[in-house]
């Protein structure tokens, strides 16, 4: 996850929106999903049954976050930074706080029983409680989730501290983003523009090449420094500059020859993380030409792409809400369907199916409300709207 900005100002003032970024949006998002559930569900977690396809290319919460960082440029210059920052929380938190809960409910019901585990006193003992075994559990044990991983999933603290583990592990893009909007608000009104901007796109691009040293650092100082890598994600800086940087040759502020060479960067910082190297290499390298085309060149206009622009637009729009839900509770659902020996197509067309209805769930009776609340100005306060770059359709990862 977390969160990437798709907006209409990538289109011309009153025109219809191009459909070249929401393709690229549902391309990245069904990307992670069918890559978690079928791929990284059956190899981690105990009692889910293999599918039978496994999609294992590694590349789709990156591309989000190149987009994120892109649409950041976009919209920031054209409103007040700290009204952009609140605007862009207000996209973000209400969804992904209200998936903690209800994610945090589901896998203390759900592993209780996966485990053969039982709680005293009722609903609380079930929510809060110590479990205590009252039979073998067929599979090996799943993590139950604890209050503390709860408190600190929903104050986003999780990647700091060893003793607070992510309710779902697709949400680390979460904490990364909002660290990167904060100081993107906080650069901008310190009027970081011109030679400035093109100045960070570059140190971003080059600073997680000059933290690969210090995985040769003994253990102890190791850990130390990848709890800083993760809480801050200063390994993912890489992702934030190939952003700016298309955004800033979009603009013809960089070269082509520049923006190639970060390219190359960030596609081999991206390989040297993936499991299979050649293949992400190969499939970010792909995604982030298709972000640039989509940039600055024109609207991609083509028979297939009319036939189906509605469904994508739809399936972009609610691209955020499936980031949230497809994972953690994706893969109870699984466990479930394999439990009742569901066979694997119909179990994969299952659990995507409702991730994408969850998903849908998610924006239109959370997201959007909570976003419309967020951002109302109070009735004495209310005026004319200051001009503004147009608003995404769905929340941002």
């Amino acid at each position: 996850m977390a969160r990437t900005e798709y907006l209409r100002v990538a289109a011309r003032a009153g025109t219809d929106r191009k459909i070249n970024w929401d393709l690229i949006r549902v391309v990245a998002v069904f990307a992670v999903m069918l890559g978690h559930i079928t791929f990284v569900g059956p190899a981690v977690m105990p009692g889910i049954d293999p599918y039978p396809v496994e999609f294992t290319l590694r590349m789709g919460a990156s591309v989000l976050l190149v987009i994120s960082a892109f649409f950041a440029c976009v919209t920031i210059r054209r409103d007040e930074p700290g009204r952009w920052l609140r605007r862009r929380l207000a996209r973000l938190l209400p969804a992904y706080l209200a998936v903690v809960v209800v994610t945090y409910v589901a896998c203390r019901v759900a592993v209780l029983g996966f485990n053969g585990w039982q709680v005293r006193h009722g609903l609380i003992g079930v929510l809060f409680g110590t479990p205590y075994a009252t039979s073998d559990a067929e599979h090996a044990l799943w993590y139950l989730p604890t209050p503390a991983d709860l408190l600190g999933n929903l104050t986003l603290v999780q990647p700091w501290s060893p003793e607070v583990e992510f309710l779902d592990w697709a949400h680390w893009t979460l904490p990364v983003q909002v660290s990167a909007f904060v100081a993107a608000a906080i650069l901008w009104r310190h009027r970081l523009r011109g030679a400035r901007l093109r100045t960070l796109a570059r140190v971003l691009v080059f600073v997680p090449v000059a933290l690969l040293p210090l995985s040769r650092l003994p253990a102890s100082l190791a850990f130390e420094i990848g709890t800083f890598e993760s809480g801050t994600g200063i390994g993912h800086t890489y992702l934030f500059g190939l952003g700016i940087a298309i955004w800033l040759w979009s603009r013809q502020e960089i070269g082509h020859v520049e923006l190639a060479g970060l390219g190359a960067v960030g596609v081999a910082l991206h390989a040297s993380k993936a499991p299979e190297p050649v293949a992400a290499a190969v499939g970010f390298a792909v995604m982030l030409g298709l972000i640039a085309a989509a940039a600055r060149g024109p609207e991609w206009d083509n028979p297939v792409l009319r036939a189906l622009r509605r469904p994508i637009v739809w399936l972009a729009g609610i691209s955020y809400g499936v980031y949230l839900v497809h994972q953690q509770l994706g893969f109870v659902l699984a466990r479930v369907l394999s439990d009742a020996a569901v066979p694997g197509w119909p179990r994969l067309i299952i659990v995507t199916g409702a991730a994408v209805l969850a998903g849908w769930a998610l924006t239109v009776f959370v997201e959007r409300p909570a976003y419309r609340a967020l951002t109302r100005p109070p009735e004495r306060a209310r005026g004319p709207e200051p001009e503004r770059a147009p608003e995404p359709v769905g929340g941002r990862l």
